[in-house]
């Protein structure tokens, strides 16, 4: 039998370790994810029956969603998104899913597809913001549906009052709050603090530079209008605990997230001595405190933080399954006399 050499032996050794890393790393998959893979597969990855995070159960549901993605388009897999039993899709869960399809889309090309929802309503409303071209998938349907046809869906990598001028313009004199011209400038600068704040520290779970967007959801809903505004940035967490005037004062109390998320909004700078992180949300915090129902809540990391204007009621929660980057979801009521005119408001 013909001698090995010294550089074959190098060689068989380097292939060997090769292929048990390899191993090793589908092995590691499948115990934390729950399903093997083979490089270069097509990975079939059932969505959630309800896009809402607002629930832990849901946002379980959301989260691993996510997670399954991500974890099968790194290991260089092409991915089809199997909406069938997707039942409802809610302005928070969609919002985060969208936003993180964005990301994907730009990341991954011509690797991610989809099969069609059986519910008409969703495959409207995925219709309506143009995922489903997006996906492969040719549109089908004629958006009718009133719970679909008053969505409205924007983007940006910049502060630019002009992609939301609509909304402010129409909102201004429909809503019921004592400073409702207020309302573009707390926009305004909840844009700003995700444009400014958000992508400030650089992580290893940053999307790529050219992606680093807010996006935005709003909808009249019954007598409310509804705004979602999200950053796939560094969460609020994240970034308190980075600055140095933050850093102590968070690691002696050893503050969980949602209190975190608290401190940051609602402290005062007199008897804290700290940097809000930016002036967006404590300004959305003021402009809702004088609503009549209503209310505003922060969702970031393992944390969150909800203000209710009917009660008065603050309430901080723990999450079970964390949200990457920053989540705000505002309620706004309209006026009594306004509420059954402004769908054709803004839509007009």
């Amino acid at each position: 039998m013909k001698k090995l050499t010294h550089a074959r032996k190098l060689y068989l050794d380097r292939r060997a370790r090769r292929l048990h890393s390899h191993s090793c790393h589908r092995e590691t998959l499948y115990r934390e994810y729950g399903f093997r893979q083979t490089f270069q597969q097509k990975i079939v990855v059932r969505a959630p029956s309800r896009f809402r995070v607002r629930e832990d159960d849901c946002r379980d549901e959301v989260h691993d969603f996510i997670l399954e993605i991500e974890v099968s388009l790194r290991a260089g897999h092409s991915v089809v998104i199997d909406f069938a039993k997707t039942k409802e899709m809610h302005p928070c869960g969609t919002l985060v899913f969208l936003a993180h399809l964005d990301i994907w889309l730009h990341q991954y090309p011509l690797r991610i597809t989809a099969r069609y929802p059986e519910d008409e309503v969703v495959e409207q409303l995925l219709q309506h913001f143009g995922q489903l071209e997006r996906l492969g998938l040719s549109p089908r349907k004629e958006i009718t549906h009133e719970r679909v046809r008053f969505w409205h869906y924007i983007s940006g990598r910049t502060v630019d009052a002009a992609t939301y001028r609509a909304l402010t313009a129409s909102v201004r004199g429909n809503i019921d709050h004592p400073q409702a011209a207020l309302f573009a400038d707390c926009l305004n600068e909840a844009v700003a603090n995700a444009v400014n704040h958000a992508y400030k520290f650089e992580t290893q779970d940053l999307p790529p530079r050219e992606i680093r967007k807010w996006w935005m959801f709003s909808e009249p809903k019954n007598d409310k209008l509804f705004v979602a505004i999200y950053d796939c940035g560094v969460s609020i967490p994240q970034s308190l605990r980075r600055k140095p005037e933050w850093h102590d004062y968070a690691t002696l109390r050893q503050f969980k997230d949602g209190r975190l998320i608290r401190s940051a909004i609602t402290s005062e700078r007199t008897s804290t001595k700290l940097v809000h992180r930016g002036k967006g949300l404590p300004e959305m915090l003021e402009f809702s405190a004088q609503l009549a129902e209503g209310g505003l809540s922060i969702w970031s990391r393992d944390g969150a933080w909800i203000y209710h204007a009917q009660t008065r009621r603050r309430e901080t929660l723990n999450l079970r399954a964390p949200l990457r980057g920053t989540l705000v979801l505002w309620e706004i009521p309209f006026r009594e006399e306004r509420r059954h005119d402004f769908d054709n408001d803004l839509n007009s």
